[in-house]
Order: structure tokens, then sequence, then C-alpha cells
């Protein structure tokens, strides 16, 4: 029963709406009889007095609970406390006031302005209540300018968002924005459960009643990561179950961003960003927009074009998509340059691109450079070198890249570090040593996101265990998840 009171204050919200409700309602019906006395408005309805008794009686009674309620709340959880303190008088005011309208209620030179002082007092506790609950700024957050100036109320400096992935300031511009979104509404300026606060950085390196949240000695063993990376059931949990999550690019981030030493103020190109996080960074804070696929109708017509006019394979890969497979290993060496620039019409379509086995250049890669959907790409056999693998770095959907007998050498892979979905490489009959490779995957592979993937996998796997059923009929009989059984229809 010791958590009872606290249990209790969790209803103040169901109740401190009913009360508002009441006495507006009250206030309302008083307007309409007085505006009975004037002929157009002959039809309002007026309140008898045995009904004005009943709605301030039950008005004053769910004031005075909704009180009560409020002060037990107040005692339980993480606010501000000067503006809990404000609320919570200006609550027991309120109550004691209704309850005061409810004694004078019958001396009508008293009760008119004493109804008025109320709703007056009402909409202040109400207003501070806002303040709790949405933020000390909930009424001018979204107030337009001339709003804003109209009412003397200071127009906010906005910093424009960094377009520059490289210069932006890590914490700044990447971090406190997920925590803003995801963080704050528990731990920021007007409640802060456990006495944390996440809405800035001095707030976050403090940490909160129970200690720091960043370890700056051991950052992977931070509280902060522990408790994102928990199970969403497991108690500890962050955000708690209910709430909206991190998104897995959030957590990605902000393990990117402890791993590199939690500053401050160090811009992303200090910190140095992998391949997946500065493809995430692209999209966020770098101005580059998802690009749209290309229209199907158009590419067919081409694509049909260019394949009778070259000799070459073009083939749709889906029977509704606008993607596309190229081929040009059956021309050979006759298909080079030339014959390359002349994809670039429906080079914005091209899934997979086998180049294999023609005299295709470094000079000539003008066309796949625009090939932003490209997956697949065969360079075997061609003249490729490293300087047409740093042309091709930007292309960070590539998964597969066939080299096989091509002039490139460890610098080149180099430049394809930044092709975050890569996933298999052929080098064979190259200068590439192993070394380069090794390296290569560990640039484009994020270890940490694997982590957090097994762990999830274990306590789904743990999940599923649990879930059985044992029986005993004189042999053994078990029933889980694993192994499904035909239902039994009842008798």
């Amino acid at each position: 029963m010791r958590d009872l009171p606290a249990y209790l204050g969790h209803f103040h919200p169901l109740w401190v709406h009913l009360p508002i409700g009441i006495f507006i309602l009250l206030g309302t019906l008083e307007v309409a009889g007085l505006l009975r006395r004037i002929r157009v408005f002959s039809g309002m309805p007026a309140l008898s007095p045995g009904l004005r008794t009943l709605i301030l009686s039950i008005g004053a009674g769910v004031a005075v609970l909704a009180a009560l309620l409020g002060w037990l709340l107040a005692h339980s959880g993480d606010y501000d406390p000067a503006v809990v303190r404000t609320h919570q008088w200006l609550g027991i005011a309120s109550a004691a006031a209704a309850l005061l309208l409810l004694a004078v209620h019958r001396v009508r030179w008293l009760y008119a302005p004493c109804l008025a002082g109320f709703l007056v007092l009402l909409t202040l506790a109400g207003h501070a209540g806002g303040k709790i609950s949405h933020g000390n700024d909930y009424l001018t957050a979204r107030m337009p300018l001339d709003l804003r100036r109209a009412f003397g109320v200071p127009v906010p400096v906005v910093r424009p968002p960094p377009t520059d992935t490289d210069h932006a300031i890590a914490y700044r511009d990447v971090i406190q924005p997920v925590l803003d979104e995801r963080c704050t509404s528990c731990h920021g300026a007007s409640k802060s459960n456990g006495g944390l606060r996440l809405d800035s950085w001095d707030a976050l390196a403090k940490g909160g009643k129970d200690g720091p949240v960043l370890n700056l000695a051991n950052l992977s063993a931070s509280e902060l990561l522990r408790r994102v990376d928990l199970p969403q059931e497991e108690k500890g949990h962050m955000p708690p179950l209910g709430k909206p999550q991190l998104a897995d690019d959030d957590l990605t981030l902000l393990e990117w961003w402890m791993s590199a030493g939690a500053s401050p103020d160090k811009a992303v190109a200090v910190l140095g960003a992998p391949a997946l996080v500065g493809e995430i960074l692209d999209t966020r804070i770098g101005g580059k927009a998802p690009e749209r696929p290309p229209y199907r109708g158009a590419t067919l017509v081409h694509s049909a074009r260019i394949a009778a006019k070259l000799g070459i394979l073009i083939r749709s890969m889906s029977p509704d998509g606008p993607w596309i497979d190229v081929n040009a290993r059956p021309l050979g060496k006759e298909f080079g340059d030339a014959q390359l620039a002349q994809l670039a019409q429906i080079a914005p379509a091209i899934a997979w691109l086998d180049l294999g086995g023609t005299s295709v250049t470094d000079e000539g890669l003008g066309p796949v450079e625009a090939m932003h959907w490209l997956q697949r790409l065969h360079l075997d056999g061609t003249k490729i070198s490293d300087k047409g693998l740093e042309r091709l770095a930007h292309l960070r959907r590539i998964e597969y890249l066939n080299l096989r007998g091509t002039a490139v050498t460890d610098n080149g892979l180099l430049a394809l570090h930044s092709m975050s979905r890569l996933r298999s490489i052929y080098v064979w009959q190259t200068a590439v040593t192993p070394e380069a490779v090794n390296a290569l995957g560990e640039a484009v592979i994020d270890r940490r996101r694997i982590a957090r993937w097994k762990a999830d996998k274990e306590d789904l796997e743990r999940r599923i265990e649990e879930e059985h059923f044992d029986g005993n009929t004189g042999g053994s009989l078990r029933l889980d998840a694993a192994q499904p059984t035909a239902a039994v229809p009842p008798k």
C-alpha cells in the first residue's frame, strides 16, 4: 500500500478537466440567463435555483477531488518545482473558491462577481497545468510571427540547419535533435524524471539522481546507451514501452557519437563518420532528399530503342517496377565508352549493370556515375583502375562489385569505404591484398548494429522458448511456437 498515493495521483489528469468543463458550462448558462432579457435572445435557457445549486455542488466536489489528486501527483513526479508549486496553490485556491462560491451563490449581488473571479482563477490554474504537461512555451511555441509581434512575444532566433554534413556539429546538429524528439518530453525543462534532463549538453553531462548517464572513461558502458539498448519489455528500457521509440538509425548515430568520444563541440568531419553514418547524415542534415524512382513507361520505351541499337540485353526486373538489368557482356570488346555513353538516358533506372569483358575505361564512366540506384556492377576484365573507382565512390546503393582482372590496387579500395551497403566484392587477379579487403569490410559493416540485432534476436528466442505448454498424460507432451499442432475442436 506504500505506492497507493502515487497510484491515485495519476488519476489527476483524468479528473482535473471535469470541474473546468462544469464551471465553464455554468458560466455560459448564467450569461444565457442574462441575455434572455433582450428580446432577440428571449429563447435562451435560464437556470433554476435548484439546478444552479446542483451544478455548483458537483463542480465544487470534483474540484476538491482534483486538487487532492493533484497534490498526490506533485509529490510523486519529477517536475519543475517552481511551476508545480504555482499550479498546486492555484489548484488549491480554485477548490476553495469553488466551495466559497457554493456557499454564497444564493446571495445574488455577491454571486456574480465571485463567479467571474473564480473563472479567472480557474483559467490561471489550468494555464499553469498546461506548462507542466506541455512546457513553459506551449502557448507561444507555434505562435505566428505576426501574433508574436502584436503581443510582444520575443521572436526566437532560429539558426538555419547546416547543409554541409562535414561542418555540422555532431552533438548540436545530430544528437540533440534525436534527444529532443524522443527523450525531452520526460527529461526536459518541465518534467525531469529521475532528476535527469537531456535538453542540453550541460544537463546531459550532469546526469540525474542516480548519477551520470555518460561514462566518459568508458562510453560504451554508459547508462544512456545501456537503457536504449535494453529490450522494450525489460524494466528500465528507455523510452518506456508505449512511447515513441528511437529508430534504428537514431541508435546508430548515438552509438557512433559516443564511440567517437561524445564531444559537445566537434564537427562531424573531425570525429570521422563511417559509411553508414555518413549515409544517414547526408539524408538528415545534408539536404539530400531521397531520389524519386524513374517513370516506368518512359524507361521501357527508351530501353527497347537502346537495346535494339546497341545489340545489348536490357530486361525489366519486375512486372510493375521501373528497375532494369543491363548486360553488355555479349558484345565484349565491341562495347566501349561511346556505347556506354548512350545509356545516359536510362541511367536512373539501372539497378544491375554488367560491363564485364568490355573495353570500358575510367574516362567513360560518366553515365555510371549517374546511376544512383545501382546495386550490382560487373567491371571484371575491363580497363578500370583506381581512378575509376574514385569516380564511383558516391554510389552508396551498390551491394555487389566485381573487379576481377582489373588494374585496381589497395588504394582504389579506399575510395569504396563510403559504400555502406557493399556486401560482396571480387578482386581475383588484381593487386589488391587481403588486408585491404578486410579493412573495406570493417568500414562498411557496423559491428555495433550487428551486436544490437543479435541481442534482439536472443531476446526473441528467449520469448519463443518461454511460450510453451507442458502436459502430462503418462507420457510426455510439449507444445511450443516452433511446433504447431492441429487445434482440437471443443466438445
